[in-house]
């Protein structure tokens, strides 16, 4: 079984990090940190495979894989294979990364 990379925590430690070593104001923070993370590690593969979520077909195929992905993981929940707490956690990573094109 593959793990689940939680996108909320790596957000939360990398702003974490910078919290401790910066001394200035920030400007606002991103409206979604975490969707804004993994945008720039989607599009960082899709480059290194000579692709753009930045293109619209890429953008809209990325869109449809994540969508099969929450139906996946709504139907693991429906059977009884992943608790409440792991469906919900599980949807909003995925809801996050379907988001990706939107945050480039």
């Amino acid at each position: 079984m593959a793990d689940v990379i939680d996108f909320q925590k790596r957000a939360l430690a990398r702003s974490s990090r910078q919290d401790a070593t910066v001394t200035t104001p920030q400007a606002e923070p991103p409206a979604d940190p975490v969707g804004e993370l993994y945008a720039i590690e989607a599009q960082a593969l899709y480059i290194s495979q000579g692709m753009t979520l930045t293109d619209p077909g890429t953008a809209a195929a990325h869109r449809i894989a994540l969508t099969l992905a929450l139906n996946a993981i709504d139907g693991a929940h429906a059977l009884g294979h992943i608790t409440a707490d792991a469906h919900q956690r599980l949807r909003g990573t995925l809801l996050a990364a379907q988001r990706a094109p939107d945050c480039l």
